[in-house]
């Protein structure tokens, strides 16, 4: 096995589990195992238990089942077949872990100093259990652009429903501030106001949150509600001078 395809395995290996959960194991058919076929990123004489507790770190990085690469015969028409290469998910992911075994094994080794144990990334380090790492912010404005702005709006809340606290995506105030500062660009000026004061409903006290939805609020010709927004973000963060300048700007003068 190449220095390099080691430092892959070891990335995926280390947060793998001992043994396969329960409902993995339900899946293995009875009688002896199946051979070994068709490896074309793993070496093949890799051990059976080493290559499905991988296999099982991947489900873990990206939320899924067996069946989201493998022909497990859980659909319609199909008879069970891991060895099969018909789904593109399962192309995919050997080019991650080629992607992965070049950061791993190329890139990282050549950096001046590193710590030890040294850095190494694997599909969670970006995934966070997701099949696809998007930014929230990008799909949430992907949202937008195929279905407006309610729709992307609720499938905010959808999203912080099912996974906040799981870390698959960022529910703090950066995610809805960068959405409705590209609305802003783009002269959607409602719009982005919509989810700035979404970002409030969710955080509430959160100064830059406030100072955000001020410029939406000013950039909508309502000035004195921007000014209260201000005064609110001043309150609760005293160190945002650009808010305090804002306030000087725009607060009648005595």
């Amino acid at each position: 096995m190449s220095r390099i395809r080691i430092l892959a395995f070891v990335a995926c290996a280390a947060i793998a589990f001992p043994m396969l959960t329960a409902g993995a194991q339900n899946q293995r058919p009875s009688g002896p195992p199946e051979p070994l076929k068709n490896l074309k990123y793993f070496p093949k004489d890799i051990p059976r238990q080493a290559l499905l507790d991988t296999m099982e770190t991947f489900t873990k990085a990206l939320g899924v089942g067996c069946q989201f690469c493998h022909v497990t015969g859980d659909e319609p028409g199909t008879k069970r077949d891991f060895s099969l290469d018909t789904k593109q998910t399962k192309i995919k992911a050997r080019t991650m872990l080629r992607m992965v075994a070049a950061i791993n094994g190329e890139y990282l080794t050549k950096l001046p100093t590193r710590l030890q144990p040294p850095i190494v990334v694997s599909c969670a380090t970006c995934h966070h259990g997701l099949t696809e790492p998007r930014q929230l912010q990008q799909v949430v404005l992907t949202a937008y652009d195929s279905a407006g702005p309610d729709s992307a709006m609720t499938l905010y809340r959808n999203l912080r429903t099912r996974y906040y606290g799981s870390g698959s995506y960022d529910f703090g105030v950066a995610p809805l501030t960068d959405v409705g500062e590209t609305l802003q660009q783009r002269s959607r000026t409602a719009d982005a106001l919509k989810f700035y004061m979404l970002n409030l409903e969710f955080a509430p006290t959160s100064g830059p949150a406030w100072s955000a939805a001020a410029g939406g609020q000013l950039a909508s010709g309502d000035t004195a509600a921007a000014i209260k927004s201000y005064e609110k973000a001043v309150s609760l963060n005293p160190n945002d001078r650009r808010a305090a300048r804002a306030l000087q700007i725009l607060k009648p003068k005595p």
